[in-house]
């Protein structure tokens, strides 16, 4: 598939979102952790710990949702797919994706609105914390605006190979990932850790 700048570029931002998203939510799993050992062993709290990791786990989840897009990591229930042709596949490819499209795009303009609500009264958090809560929401919607930009390109791109009658390139964009992909893949990275542990023994 020939380069396409704006594709590696939404790949290398959601990569980057999914890593932010991830270290998300580690921090909550050490604060949950420390709250409840310091609960145990000298009966305080922390305070506030559950709400702070209501909200990691929603912004962490939002922002890996198009690095599994861009990487057709989302579950398919694909018993018949991979016995369709290509032209069949792919059309049931678009047809996904602009499934995906539609919800995200739901989500995003209802969540807008309660941002911009949560913005307009000032609302906070009914807690000790007392959060604003526009932020946490705003972040959780960001999320899910990215994930919808990206599953437009994904549509506008695969659309166009669809036309061009390119079925392996529309199926590299947005078809089903199959057994012997995530094998290769599998593979690769095990040879790349046993490399990188082959060059740490050798210094």
């Amino acid at each position: 598939m020939a380069a396409d700048p704006l594709y590696d570029a939404a790949q290398r931002a959601s990569r980057a979102g999914a890593l932010a998203g991830g270290l998300l939510m580690l921090a909550a799993a050490v604060l949950v952790s420390v709250d409840v050992i310091v609960r145990k062993l000298a009966n305080v709290t922390l305070g506030g710990a559950d709400e702070l990791a209501g909200y990691a786990l929603a912004i962490g989840s939002t922002w890996s949702f198009a690095f599994v897009l861009l990487n057709r990591g989302n579950v398919r229930i694909d018993a018949l797919y991979h016995r369709l042709s290509a032209p069949l596949a792919a059309a049931c490819d678009l047809l996904a994706v602009l499934a995906l499209l539609a919800f995200g795009g739901v989500v995003a303009w209802h969540g807008w609105g309660v941002v911009a609500q949560s913005w307009a009264r000032n609302s906070h958090s009914n807690s000790s914390l007392a959060v604003p809560l526009v932020v946490p929401q705003a972040l959780w919607w960001i999320g899910y605006a990215w994930f919808v930009a990206c599953a437009l390109l994904l549509l506008v791109r695969a659309t166009a190979r669809v036309a061009a009658r390119d079925w392996p390139a529309v199926n590299r964009l947005v078809g089903a990932r199959s057994i012997e992909e995530d094998a290769a893949d599998e593979l690769a990275h095990a040879r790349s850790l046993q490399a990188q542990g082959g060059e740490g023994g050798a210094r």
